[in-house]
């Protein structure tokens, strides 16, 4: 069998790194950069003006953005290079079946549950930030003033961990291109970025986005097309093992995996309790919505009826990555043969050395777009937290707005700058990755879910839920450090489970009053019988109201329709005509179901 090794670090003796180490980009490659990064800047100082108008000028672009704009400026904000990086590495190692590691394991399946419910809940709100959201949950009270803070300090946090991981995915990609160190090539990227946020706030985000999307689809779409050029690909996963090639989940993945892949990846062996595990957080994290700077997002929409279809038309886009992901995977596979011991988290940049002079910069560009489209949701709802959840409200309160719209660009510098200067302590792109996502997000996933789904949890809950889920994650990782991903989720899932339960119990639910008002703009599942009886009594809701339970229902099929998705593509690559078909039928089936579930019971253009 051929072994596809891949070592922490990156060999002498293959010539194509060889050639990778010491290529840079040819002139016009870097004047199509150039002209790029140029266009990139100048629509940040073209809505200047729009943005510094006032606060929800410039964080929420006045709430005028219309659905597709939005839906247009999440696709390329939801592909960033550490990531597709990330992905490209897996998929090299598990092959089909990491599919289900993206949507369950990673939780990527979030999209399908903002499409079917989260977006239109979370514009009810009409809030700013996620911190000020617990207001209209929790009132105004001491109690909720603490899970407003609390709130607030942990997104800052999770902001600041994914710059990081979003800047030594940078590095690692820039390197290889640009002729300075990765340190350097990581403050270019960031300075241009941090410049069009800073001058261009929410507005000068949603326009370079759609540019930056549009970059994106063009690249993608020729990167497929030469992967189609390549000789069958059955001849370059000859010596493969047929597993690799296969979507049937398993307990444990193929015999020789172990010995073919590094220790950063060889968890995934494991498939079977990885995948267990996986759910049981998913669980979580989908009831829980977007806790970062997708959160925002929705909030800019007109209306709930927009945030849903924006959330739709991102669900859709993203199908973009996988396209993407794909055709470097294939090609790589394809230029760098039976090599042994090269980094797989580099396989986009080296691919990128083999394409002719002009292909070269226009895929940069676009890479750079994805990257950048990214990085700046994440400074502008960082930004907007330091500066709304923070100094206006304890230190700035008496500023005008155009002073606090200039302290937020201030913010938006620093958060910048601080993210660049902490990303020197992470190389492994992955380990950032999963750091973030199942130490950090295990502290907000239950009282997350919660909030929405329970009447009985209340702000006390949520504080000393945030506490206890945070410190058992604590203790498990300093009593037993060598348990395996599978056992360390599975148990940070229970355990904060059956505590948050407790403490619910232990602490009283928010004033009726509150409950009442909330359920009735939000509507959300779950746990609400006694609100929902008030409610209905006060004419508030309708009785026996359908949409709650079609919200559920709208969330399996929007899953299965997300999940065609991203199977397809990697069907076609593979080649396996008979699959694409039998998954595009799947696809065509649940968008038919959903136009009749999601679409037809979308809230009215009228509901502001």
């Amino acid at each position: 069998m051929r072994c596809f090794y891949i070592g922490d670090h990156t060999p002498s003796h293959h010539p194509l790194i060889d050639a990778a180490k010491t290529m840079n980009l040819h002139a016009i490659d870097l004047a199509i950069i150039a002209v790029y990064t140029v266009i990139t800047l100048a629509l940040g100082f073209l809505v200047r003006h729009k943005a510094m108008r006032k606060l929800e000028s410039y964080f929420l672009a006045d709430r005028s953005i219309r659905w597709w704009m939005l839906g247009l400026s999440g696709c390329s904000s939801y592909i960033d290079i550490g990531g597709t990086m990330v992905i490209i590495g897996m998929m090299f190692y598990v092959g089909l079946k990491s599919v289900w590691i993206t949507h369950i394991f990673w939780g990527f399946f979030m999209m399908a549950f903002y499409m079917a419910f989260q977006a239109k809940y979370i514009r009810r709100s009409g809030v700013m930030t996620l911190a000020e959201w617990n207001v209209t949950r929790f009132g105004e009270t001491r109690e909720a003033e603490h899970v407003r803070l609390a709130t607030a300090t942990f997104l800052l946090i999770l902001m600041i961990f994914n710059l990081v991981y979003l800047a030594v995915g940078t590095g690692k990609f820039a390197e290889e291109f640009l002729p300075f160190s990765r340190g350097t090539s990581t403050f270019l990227v960031f300075a241009v970025v941090g410049v069009y946020v800073t001058v261009g706030g929410f507005f000068g985000v949603v326009l370079t986005d759609i540019f930056q999307t549009s970059l994106i689809a063009i690249g993608t779409v020729l990167l497929t097309i030469m992967v189609f050029q390549i000789p069958e690909t059955a001849n370059l996963l000859a010596l493969k093992d047929p597993a690799w090639s296969t979507l049937t989940p398993t307990w444990e993945l193929w015999p020789s995996y172990l010995q073919q892949t590094p220790e950063s990846h060889q968890h995934y062996f494991w498939f079977g309790p990885i995948m267990l595990a996986g759910l049981s957080w998913l669980v979580f994290k989908i009831l829980a919505g977007p806790v970062v700077w997708d959160f925002a997002f929705f909030l800019t929409t007109k209306s709930p009826r927009e945030a849903s279809l924006a959330a739709g038309m991102w669900t859709i886009g993203h199908t973009l990555r996988w396209f993407l992901s794909g055709s470097f995977l294939f090609l790589g596979i394809y230029y760098l043969g039976s090599a042994a011991d090269f980094d797989a988290e580099k396989i986009m940049p080296l691919v990128m050395k083999q394409l002719p002079v002009g292909l070269s910069g226009l895929f940069m560009a676009a890479l750079l777009a994805a990257l950048m489209s990214t990085i700046s949701a994440m400074v502008n709802v960082t930004s907007s937290v330091i500066l709304n959840d923070f100094l206006k409200r304890y230190f700035a309160k008496n500023m005008t707005e155009k002073n606090l719209v200039r302290l937020g660009m201030a913010a938006s510098l620093v958060t910048v700058a601080f993210s660049f200067s902490f990303s020197f302590l992470y190389d492994q792109i992955i380990s950032i990755w999963e750091l973030m996502i199942f130490v950090i997000l295990t502290m907000i996933l239950l009282p997350g879910t919660m909030r929405w789904h329970w009447w009985r949890f209340g702000s006390k809950a949520f504080v000393w839920s945030m506490i206890g889920t945070g410190a058992i994650a604590l203790v498990q990782k300093l009593l037993f450090p060598s348990w395996p991903i599978h056992t360390s989720i599975g148990f940070c899932t229970v355990a904060s489970f059956v505590l948050t339960i407790i403490i619910t119990f232990l602490t009283k639910p928010a004033d009726t009053e509150i409950l009442v008002k909330f359920y009735a703009r939000v509507r959300p599942f779950g746990f609400w019988r006694p609100i929902r009886l008030e409610a209905e009594r006060r004419g508030l809701v309708p009785q026996n109201d359908a949409m709650p339970r079609i919200d559920m229902l709208n969330g399996l099929i929007a899953s299965l329709f997300q999940l065609t998705l991203g199977i397809i593509p990697f069907y076609m690559f593979l080649r396996q005509w008979s699959q694409v078909w039998i998954w595009c039928g799947i696809c065509v089936v649940t968008a038919i179901a959903l136009y009749f579930t999601w679409y037809k019971n979308l809230p009215s253009p009228d509901e502001t």
